[in-house]
């Protein structure tokens, strides 16, 4: 008796193990196709969403994932689809099911498992399952992105959840889409500003460091995906609008650093001090990031370790806060700190023009008393700004 329940307790145990790494096996190769999904759809939802664009979108979703066939709409009609169900449902017409029209007025993703809950009238529709994703440009919806199956039992919990993570970054990307093709319309010191805060460099390098994680550790690999997600939204929103509440501001930064941190493990610690009272305090957006990243790609150069930033929020008087970040790096050279935050600032790593620009906005928003101010020695640099104690209006 003691050897049959050793031996089913053995069997269970491999059964157990086995599970588990088929999850983490399909984890890893999820991943895995949300950054060849990233890569192959950006090119085309830069051109805007358009039916040459939607097709080839389309295409690219239908090839990577196993879905019957994909369909792309903007608010009112059918843009592509490819798969199943094309002999009716398509492009230039109408749309057809009252789902994508239910997803269109309420914003919100949806998912049913009948052709009834789809609702296509055409008698002969193989579609019985669908996931429909709003998608949304500056919080408005432009359309949906649209899954559907032959099969019900085909969708299951792993393709809504992947279809959520789809939502944000295809809206981010049709956001940076629109961005590129308003920046050509402004003048040459604002196109520099808005590059300046969507980096490719940044973005291509936190894509490569997610792909080598996703063999090594894929729910890692998950969570930085969404982090360079929110990252990527915050950026493209912050760029038009003139302030935001320090609590989002950090929030932006922490997905920095997330980033940051998994490209250079253990490299700088990050000390975030702020009381909760000040965390709805309204700053220009970009404020504390662009601080932080100057001083991770300046203060530290080679130095592995010991490398800490600090962040606070203090009193400055009744009606003003002032806002800090301090490094212990090695200090700014003399021949450039009169030049840092007025123009822009050669060196190995960059021009400095981020410093200039955060500054020019301090001064246009808050006045001449708001400009950012430093002080530096060989064991570290503080920066830090005095801004009104203006807070935002509860809704």
């Amino acid at each position: 008796m003691i050897i049959v329940n050793s031996v089913g307790t053995a069997i269970f145990m491999s059964i157990i193990i086995s599970t588990l790494k088929q999850e983490e096996q399909m984890k890893a190769v999820q991943t895995h196709d949300v950054l060849q999904l990233m890569n192959q759809t950006l090119p085309y939802f830069k051109e805007g969403l358009n039916r040459e664009s939607a097709q080839q979108i389309a295409m690219i979703i239908k090839n990577l994932m196993k879905v019957s066939a994909v369909a792309i709409t903007s608010k009112n009609e059918i843009l592509s689809h490819v798969g199943a169900g094309s002999d009716h449902h398509i492009p230039t017409n109408e749309i057809l099911t009252s789902l994508s029209k239910d997803v269109l007025k309420s914003g919100k993703l949806k998912e049913v498992h009948t052709k009834e809950e789809i609702g296509c009238s055409h008698p002969n529709c193989p579609l019985r399952a669908a996931i429909v994703i709003p998608l949304e440009m500056h919080g408005s919806i432009v359309g949906t992105l649209k899954m559907y199956f032959t099969n019900p039992n085909d969708l299951t919990f792993v393709e809504r959840q992947l279809a959520e993570g789809l939502a944000n970054i295809f809206s981010s990307q049709i956001e940076l889409g629109e961005a590129e093709t308003q920046s050509k319309l402004l003048k040459d010191a604002e196109i520099k500003s808005l590059q300046a805060q969507v980096s490719p460099h940044f973005f291509f390098n936190s894509i490569n460091t997610i792909s080598a994680l996703v063999r090594i550790n894929s729910e890692k690999a998950r969570e930085l995906l969404l982090e360079l997600s929110y990252f990527f939204r915050a950026n493209l929103q912050g760029s038009k609008q003139h302030t935001i509440t320090l609590d989002k501001e950090l929030s932006q930064v922490r997905a920095y650093l997330s980033l940051e941190q998994a490209r250079y493990p253990g490299r700088f610690n990050i000390n975030i001090n702020v009381e909760d009272k000040y965390r709805d305090v309204l700053v220009p957006p970009f404020l504390i990031q662009i601080l932080v990243e100057n001083a991770i790609k300046h203060a530290f150069t080679n130095r592995k370790q010991g490398n800490d930033i600090d962040v606070s929020v203090i009193k400055e008087t009744a009606t003003h806060v002032r806002i800090i970040v301090q490094d212990n790096g090695q200090g700014i050279s003399k021949d450039k700190m009169h030049l840092l935050g007025e123009t822009s600032v050669e060196s190995e790593s960059g021009t400095g023009s981020a410093l200039e620009n955060l500054n020019l906005r301090l001064k246009g928003l808050f006045g001449k008393s708001a400009a950012l101010q430093f002080e530096s020695t060989s064991s570290g640099t503080t920066f830090w700004c005095v801004l009104p104690y203006e807070r935002q209006e509860e809704e």
